[in-house]
């Protein structure tokens, strides 16, 4: 290799700094010199004054490059990281740099995109009217924000809030930089406060109510009762008009001391499938003749917290306004699945990362305009007033799912029919083939990521499964199983109660019960604590899935 070669392996390489002494001044040698970006080039003959200068200056040079391109990097890095989307644009108002967030908003890579100009890229248009929007560079003052719809490369739409910033060295104006945010999800939650936050002062104000009008129907039943007993004829029947509106009365009252409630008295454990199925008829009966009532219950069942007969409750005020809103022959749906809501998952802004029972009853009706739909959870919101109820179905279905510690909310659009999804948090799942089995494993691990990889163990074999996260929800769940439990797979040490304090609570009740303790203690120290013994095996973490499942297996033909 010929110095230039060499030079251009050693900066690549190793990144050490040029300086060329050369005698050839010719133009093809300075061209292939230049690509080597030397950071100094010396004619010979050169004096040491010459040398020396040249020397400490590419020194200087190099140690500034370094400072650059670590600088670069930390940008780069920084950026890359950044959620939101940042847009750079030149002096010219093309697109010179676009981060990862930005990408995935506009559905344009930075290759595609640079050179582009900025409107062509980021597709603005006004909130409020759709029509395309005026450069924000231009339109917004200097850290001001303005909100926007964006449409992407790919026509998907997105909420964003766009802030502007001059890119500016001393005097020079080099771009400008913009920054993108989703404020979608942002918005929805803001909705969901302000939704809930009315919705408390609404039922504060409808227990107030309830009570001062209790006391007044009490008056009038009480001295339209006596006079019922002295008059006769027309004036009698008069009076038991009046004793029918105040009893008409008094069931509003009711339910707007229900609409009030708090505490969840009575909750319970509750199979949602059983409730779905008992509450079926009502349901039916409830729509009109000519609808039709279709329930998809997913696989695998959930359990919940709450009381059935608020469950019951929500359900047919759910189907009286579907009656309301659906032409002749329409379809009301109640589908239920389980979901998981990871903390990495971008529902979990929205919503506590956990498992869930999802409830989504829609129907095909009319639909309604966003305006109605944020106001949907009102008392006396009319979809032909609840079916000809008193107007407060939905705020009871509000108040219900609110109380039981669920999610709940309602979509919408003129002529797609409107549905309501309910997320309440799982304590417990069943897996099974539907028929009620002459044993199932009840599976209890309080840490999330054992107990999926012990289910998805137990599932792929086929068992009937009960699955718990705590020993205080399994204990509740197998009261409330209509079956015999055959095995329990518990951890040893839970918070509250212990796997061991919940096999002694089970015994009674499932005296056949098998039990299988997952422990991270030593198999002589569980011995000493008296927790071994016929049809108990322990299992120490961490263990094989094969191993885990031919315990399994040992326990359940000992079963039979």
């Amino acid at each position: 290799m010929d110095g230039i070669a060499t030079a251009a392996e050693l900066r690549v390489k190793l990144r050490t700094p040029v300086v060329y002494v050369t005698a050839h001044a010719d133009q093809e040698t300075i061209e292939r010199a230049k690509f080597t970006e030397p950071l100094g080039y010396l004619l010979k003959p050169i004096s040491d004054g010459d040398l020396r200068s040249v020397i400490q200056t590419a020194i200087y040079k190099a140690t500034m490059e370094r400072r650059l391109r670590t600088g670069a990097a930390w940008l780069a890095t920084t950026l890359r990281s950044v959620g939101d989307g940042i847009v750079a644009t030149d002096s010219d108002g093309e697109v010179a740099f676009m981060n990862p967030g930005a990408e995935r908003l506009t559905g344009w890579r930075t290759e595609q995109a640079q050179g582009r100009q900025l409107m062509d890229v980021l597709r603005l248009h006004d909130e409020a009217s759709g029509q395309p929007a005026r450069n924000p560079v231009f339109d917004l003052a200097e850290r001001e924000s303005g909100s926007y719809t964006l449409v992407s490369q790919f026509g998907a739409r997105t909420l964003v809030e766009v802030e502007c910033f001059e890119n500016r060295a001393a005097d020079e104006v080099l771009g400008s930089i913009l920054m993108v945010r989703d404020i979608g999800r942002r918005r929805e939650m803001e909705a969901r406060l302000m939704q809930s936050q009315r919705m408390d002062a609404i039922a504060n104000m409808a227990g107030g109510l309830a009570h001062d009008f209790n006391n007044q129907l009490m008056v009038i039943s009480g001295y339209a009762e006596e006079l019922s007993a002295r008059l006769t004829g027309e004036d009698r029947q008069q009076i038991g008009e009046i004793r029918q509106a105040a009893s008409l009365a008094a069931s509003t009252t009711m339910q707007l001391l229900a609409l009030s409630r708090h505490g969840g008295e009575g909750f319970e454990v509750l199979n949602i499938h059983a409730v779905i199925l008992a509450a079926r008829p009502l349901i039916a009966q409830t729509l009109a003749p000519t609808a039709t009532l279709t329930t998809q219950l997913g696989v695998p069942l959930g359990y919940i917290r709450g009381d059935p007969g608020q469950l019951r409750q929500l359900l047919l005020n759910l189907a009286k306004y579907a009656r309301g809103a659906m032409p002749e022959g329409g379809e009301m749906r109640i589908d239920s699945s389980i979901v998981e809501i990871a903390a990495d998952d971008p529902q979990s802004r929205q919503y506590r990362p956990g498992t869930y029972v999802k409830l989504l009853v829609s129907d095909n009706g009319e639909g309604m305009a966003p305006d109605d739909l944020a106001r949907i959870f009102e008392p006396r919101f009319d979809a032909k007033k609840e079916a000809c109820g008193n107007g407060l179905g939905l705020s009871l279905v509000h108040g219900i799912a609110i109380e039981s510690g669920a999610y709940i909310g309602a979509a919408s659009a003129i002529g797609k029919g409107t549905s309501f999804e309910i997320l309440w948090p799982c304590v417990g799942t069943f897996q099974g083939n539907g028929e009620i089995p002459s044993s199932t494993i009840l599976l209890v691990e309080d840490e999330d990521g054992v107990r999926r990889l012990m289910h998805r163990l137990l599932e792929r074999e086929g068992y009937q499964l009960l699955s718990a996260r705590n020993a205080e929800d399994a204990e509740e769940i197998a009261g409330v199983y209509p079956a015999d439990i055959g095995v329990l797979v518990t951890d040893v040490v839970m918070p509250g109660i212990s796997g061991p304090q919940l096999a002694e609570r089970l015994k009674p009740r499932h005296p056949g019960m098998k039990v299988l303790f997952i422990s991270g203690y030593r198999h002589d120290a569980l011995g000493q604590k008296g927790l071994l013994g016929p049809g108990v095996q322990i299992l120490p973490k961490p263990f094989p899935p094969a191993q885990f499942l031919r315990q399994v297996q040992v326990l359940l033909k000992a079963d039979r």
